[in-house]
């Protein structure tokens, strides 16, 4: 892989983990469970391609991550203001009944 393509990432940055080579308890089916694991915030760069994680105590895998196993985190912003001027927005008094229909919770408000 050339110096110019591999992904860059600054210290501080938060990222996210693919967790195809890790061995991570999945309960019944590795294949329900989430495909990316953290986020961790980067605290050294090792090299071009590889990064070291600031990961939980207990974790029993290697800090020391290599780029194509890597993607940014982009936080959502909590505090996201509501236009009140738009048609599709709408403010819900009560919610009356719920039920699941198709894997999808519909409700009656």
């Amino acid at each position: 892989m050339d110096i110019k393509k591999a992904r860059r990432f600054a210290i501080n940055d938060w990222v996210l983990v693919d967790r195809r080579n890790l061995q991570i308890q999945a309960g019944n089916n590795r294949s329900l469970t989430n495909k990316w694991i953290g986020p961790y915030k980067i605290i050294e760069a090792i090299g071009f391609h590889a990064y070291q994680l600031e990961v939980p105590e207990g974790t029993h895998w290697y800090n020391v991550v290599h780029t194509t196993l890597l993607k940014p985190f982009n936080r959502r912003d909590e505090d996201q203001e509501i236009d009140d001027d738009d048609p599709d927005v709408y403010e819900v008094e009560s919610i009356i009944d719920s039920r699941k229909i198709r894997g999808v919770v519909k409700y009656r408000v």
